[in-house]
């Protein structure tokens, strides 16, 4: 995949994920049960892509390395948790609170591949990122500095981090198969979500299957499939600035899908997003650094 198809997948991903927000409002599973029956599809079908592909037989497994069953795991592991963390952040602050502290993944991701040697970071990249920043706390609704919010806060930028590190595994770990690091991927948070099984409600609405299909198989395990292949090509510096696309993008869908109203200041908080987007696009590709700097194998 080249720099410049890995930048059309990772825009096309983030519109799938931009999809979910309303279709999520608009199912009755709460948050562990959804996650568990999102992941689940989404690990079954990777199943059935390794077994079509023979990399899940008997053979295949005794051959996997240490090294490849660490990566599978550790990224599975950073999933899990950053979905879990994102869902907490949500219910113990609120959706405003959860955006802006996952909000938070983007410069996380950026100053984390910088240090790792993963990308470079210009002037201009940081003014696009503070854009990006600004544009996103315009985009969410106003919320007040109490105990609740703070610590609904804190967990949203704790989301965020765990967000920010699978990427950055998926590039330092890149040699490993993408379809073992993708099937580790579903697996091992699906693992993490059946943990926390006994808060689940299965509160089930026949109607609810058209969507939990659209948000398992479409959005969970083809576009977070997706994203795994672009972000193992785009430097994190990239991904960063595409990340804070998310938000106006599911803002938008929501006022198509659901009549939701958008406030003016959300107009100029996308405006924010969308400029910085394209300033840090063009600033990567001049400079001719979209692409990832994978580490040599050793």
């Amino acid at each position: 995949m080249t720099p410049q198809q890995a930048l059309l997948g990772a825009l096309l991903a983030t519109l799938v994920f931009s999809s979910a927000p309303a279709c999520i409002r608009a199912v009755s599973l709460d948050t562990v049960s959804l996650g568990i029956v999102r992941l689940g599809m989404a690990s079954a079908a990777m199943t059935c892509v390794l077994i079509v592909q023979r990399k899940l037989t008997l053979a295949e497994l005794r051959s996997w390395s240490v090294h490849t069953w660490k990566v599978m795991f550790l990224v599975g592991l950073a999933f899990g948790i950053h979905w879990v963390l994102f869902f907490l952040s949500i219910k113990v602050g609120g959706a405003a609170v959860g955006a802006i502290g996952f909000s938070t993944y983007g410069i996380q991701l950026l100053l984390l591949g910088w240090l790792l040697g993963l990308s470079r970071v210009t002037r201009l990249d940081l003014i696009g990122l503070a854009l990006a920043i600004m544009g996103t706390i315009l985009l969410a609704p106003e919320f007040s500095w109490d105990n609740q919010h703070t610590q609904g806060l804190v967990i949203g930028i704790a989301s965020g981090f765990f967000a920010a590190c699978v990427p950055l595994l998926h590039q330092r770990h890149s040699k490993v198969d993408v379809h073992l690091r993708t099937w580790g991927q579903f697996v091992v948070s699906l693992l993490v979500f059946v943990c926390l099984c006994p808060y689940a409600k299965w509160d089930f609405r026949s109607s609810d299957i058209p969507l939990l299909l659209y948000l398992g198989l479409f959005v969970a395990w083809l576009g977070h499939g997706l994203w795994i292949r672009v972000t193992t090509v785009l430097s994190t510096t990239t991904l960063s600035i595409l990340t804070y696309l998310y938000l106006p993008s599911s803002l938008a869908i929501s006022f198509l899908t659901l009549g939701e109203r958008l406030a003016p200041q959300m107009l100029v908080g996308t405006a924010f997003v969308l400029a910085a987007n394209a300033i840090v696009l063009w600033n990567q590709a001049k400079s001719r650094a979209l692409e990832a700097q994978l580490p040599e194998p050793t």
